[in-house]
């Protein structure tokens, strides 16, 4: 009488992540571009870009060994999210893109250092 089916299926889904895959870094570049040009700073900007543009791709690229690891194959009856192991193996690859990734952007978008000018302006006595 009532069919129940998925709002999103996970066909979907992977396409919506891999079309984010491919918007975030035109859209990260783009904008990169126009604040870098607004604050006479384009290299500087597209640097930044191109770091916030690749998190479209990693996230895709994680999202695919994510969904590889617990798959289920019908003819070998396999099913990845019974283990641990996969589990395991999904907390040590997250957590070690994010460490990298954060060591890498605390490098590409540290703050300059201060300077006296800014220093007397920031905190004047």
């Amino acid at each position: 009488m009532t069919d129940y089916r998925e709002i999103v299926d996970l066909g979907q889904f992977a396409r919506g992540v891999q079309a984010l895959a491919l918007a975030v870094p035109v859209v990260a570049i783009l904008i990169s571009l126009i604040v870098g040009a607004a604050r006479k700073q384009i290299a500087a900007g597209l640097v930044k870009g191109v770091a916030l543009g690749l998190l479209g791709p990693i996230i895709y690229g994680l999202w695919l060994l994510y969904s590889y690891n617990i798959r289920y194959d019908p003819k070998t009856g396999y099913v990845g999210l019974h283990h641990v192991s996969v589990l395991l193996l999904n907390v040590a690859v997250f957590a070690a893109v994010g460490v990298v990734l954060g060591l890498a952007y605390r490098r590409v978008f540290r703050a300059a250092p201060a300077t006296a000018a800014t220093e007397a302006a920031a905190h004047p006595e």
